[in-house]
């Protein structure tokens, strides 16, 4: 009986060994297959591993631009996120976010306030406040124009329309015509600049193109509205 058990560790310990190299070489595989993509389009590629406390990092960077696109991966499938950024479009101070519209029956009732309209309004906005992540600044929900079908806005005071020149973006409104609702990345302006963050892992590098031209389609409406 003692001689089977310690077959059975053996076994066990071979087994966990084994998967521990098929993680390891997909692991591999993967940031090979990333660097390749970026090669192929001229960008820059970086990886850090994972540490005890924080995940593991892949950054593409453009040379000729200023954007970087980071894809974030640690324990869990909560802990995946990617977030394309570019400094231009800070704000002095403060935080706006845009996310997905809310259903137009959403907004109404929240509009006519109560509880039933504020319980109504978080599940709406749950999807939003899980994609923002961790933020120090009290963001509430811009009621007025709640029911705009360029999407709902949240943001910290004083910065309720800082989203105005994004909410029409006609690649945004396709975006979210063409992709399932869990792979539409908020957009986020605060004093770092603007910021696309979506969570979820990527499921092939080609993926990334489009939350790229989306970046860069946004920071042209900032762009051009700063420059009106």
């Amino acid at each position: 009986m003692e001689n089977l058990f310690i077959l059975v560790l053996i076994a066990g310990s071979g087994l966990g060994t084994a998967i521990m190299f098929f993680a390891f070489k997909k692991t591999r595989e993967k940031q090979a297959d990333y660097e390749a993509f970026a090669q192929r389009h001229g960008w820059t590629y970086a990886y850090s591993p994972a540490t005890h406390n924080m995940p593991s990092i892949i950054e593409f960077r453009d040379p000729g631009d200023d954007w970087s696109l980071k894809l974030f991966s640690g324990q869990g499938s909560s802990k995946h996120r990617m977030e394309w950024r570019s400094p231009q479009g800070a704000l002095s101070d403060g935080e706006a976010v845009l996310g997905m519209p809310l259903p137009e029956k959403s907004a109404a009732m929240m509009q006519s306030g109560g509880a039933i309209g504020q319980q109504i309004l978080k599940a709406a906005l749950k999807a939003t406040i899980h994609a923002v992540g961790n933020t120090r600044f009290d963001l509430k929900i811009d009621e007025a124009n709640a029911g705009d079908p360029g999407g709902a806005v949240m943001a910290s005071d004083g910065q309720a329309h800082a989203m105005d020149a994004l909410r029409r973006n006609t690649d945004l409104a396709r975006f979210r015509e063409e992709q399932p609702k869990a792979e539409v990345p908020v957009v986020i302006r605060d004093e770092d600049g603007l910021r696309l963050r979506r969570v979820g892992r990527v499921k092939q590098p080609e993926d990334l193109i489009g939350i790229i031209d989306l970046g860069k389609s946004l920071r042209a409406d900032l762009i051009r509205d700063a420059n009106a």
